[in-house]
């Protein structure tokens, strides 16, 4: 994916549980329940050092952001939440074996 490649860039709004694409730059949680999004693969499925941002809207329940496996950790932990109540996000980078979140806000 190249700067200039449109998908590279490509916005998504969900409210079910989803996984995480290599055409995905951007997935916005419509929090209508809690939810379950998964990253890809880090090893095999993205591309190292693609940002990936995950963001939820100021629904009333929390939502968690897993690797694909148990070796995929982010930020040395299986999963991680966004809370419920507020509008919350993370900017997530690819390290080629791990996931890492460079922000959580």
């Amino acid at each position: 994916m190249s700067g200039t490649d449109p998908q590279a860039f490509t916005q998504r709004i969900t409210s079910a549980a989803t996984t995480v694409t290599a055409n995905d730059y951007h997935v916005h949680i419509v929090a209508t329940s809690a939810v379950t999004v998964t990253l890809p693969d880090s090893e095999t499925a993205a591309v190292v050092g693609r940002p990936f941002y995950i963001t939820k809207d100021a629904g009333a329940f929390a939502i968690t952001i897993s690797g694909a496996d148990a070796g995929d950790t982010i930020n040395g932990t299986a999963t991680i939440a966004l809370a419920s109540g507020a509008f919350h996000g993370a900017y997530l980078v690819n390290t080629g074996d791990v996931w890492v979140a460079l922000a959580l806000y």
